[in-house]
């Protein structure tokens, strides 16, 4: 049975506009929106903002004080800048001289086509500190991920290092969790087709960053202000801030904590949040068993962003730890 011309034709045409609209739909998913304006109060105002010119690109970072080298390592995660640590570092200014970077793939630094791996930012963060610090050691306060890259660093070039401080370190403790295989989350960052869409319209949003902060990183939630998620929200909408963010959740920026840190010679103190989920306070008890000088001290009613739920408590607790007499736990 053949239909008329006029019933083809619009059949014809019903069927172009559907694949038009479905073009559109997908062309929508997959466009990266356009970059956010960063605020002006992410530093503290007596912090200068430099820019340090490695091989691999631009290192923005902030600075100000005098004294020994006192360096604050990020996390990462979407929208992970040096901001996490912008309520408490400038509480330092008159002891030390405190560089605060966003590692390279966040904040305001380059965000180049090609992740880079842990070793990669080890020795990008080892090239910045001989050019800031000179002959000086440096003191490495570091969280998360950037916690890990300090234990690396500490060990590959431990004559750039006179202690660290560890604020809920990430990676694999001894093993890699079967259940990674598994995790959604992995096939998304890793699928070519999804993983810009699984990032822009699903991690990068401020409602779903709120949620993964009251859910996952506060031990109180009412403690989120709009700042945090504005900034977070900020640095994740960036030009290029998936690429690093989604090769962290391949999996392809983890260390091995355990066997890393039974190599570090140097003083290192572990800080947890009483309250944190993951990694819980039971990772710090094993770490400090491997640690070769190490002590554990325990932040009260604080999650995983402790630098910014507790920033009084955390700059009264480093106070404490940067003294000189702390008292270390010898590894057996």
């Amino acid at each position: 049975m053949r239909f008329p011309s006029k019933y083809r034709f619009w059949g014809v045409s019903l069927g172009a506009g559907l694949l038009g609209a479905v073009f559109l739909a997908l062309r929508y998913a997959f466009k990266a929106p356009k970059s956010a304006k960063i605020p002006e109060t992410v530093a503290p105002a007596i912090f200068a903002t430099r820019v340090f010119y490695t091989g691999r690109g631009q290192l923005v970072y902030h600075e100000s004080g005098k004294g020994d080298p006192l360096v604050f390592f990020h996390g990462v995660y979407p929208g992970a800048s040096s901001f996490e640590w912008s309520r408490v570092y400038p509480h330092f200014t008159d002891r030390f001289q405190v560089l605060a970077p966003d590692l390279l793939g966040f904040g305001e630094s380059s965000r180049p086509n090609r992740p880079f791996g842990a070793s990669e930012h080890t020795e990008i963060l080892a090239e910045f500190l001989r050019a800031k610090a000179g002959q000086a050691t440096s003191i490495i306060v570091a969280s998360g991920l950037g916690a890990a890259f300090a234990i690396l660093l500490a060990e590959r070039h431990p004559e750039l290092i006179q202690r660290l401080v560890l604020v809920m370190p990430v990676g694999t403790v001894g093993y890699r969790s079967r259940r990674s295989f598994f995790d959604y989350n992995r096939w998304l960052a890793a699928l070519p087709l999804a993983r810009q869409t699984y990032y822009y319209r699903f991690l990068a949003t401020k409602t779903r960053i709120r949620l993964w902060l009251a859910t996952t990183c506060f031990a109180d939630p009412e403690k989120i202000d709009d700042e945090i998620v504005d900034v977070l929200w900020t640095y994740a909408r960036q030009f290029g801030a998936n690429r690093a963010v989604l090769h962290s959740i391949r999996g392809k920026l983890n260390v091995d904590l355990e066997r890393h840190l039974a190599e570090v010679t140097q003083p290192i103190t572990l800080v947890w949040g009483e309250e944190a989920k993951v990694p819980s306070v039971h990772t710090g008890d094993r770490l400090r068993e491997v640690a070769r000088q190490s002590n554990l001290v325990v932040l009260p009613n604080a999650g995983v962003l402790a630098a910014l739920e507790s920033p009084h408590e955390l700059k009264e607790l480093l106070d404490r730890e940067l003294d000189s007499q702390i008292r270390i736990y010898q590894a057996k």
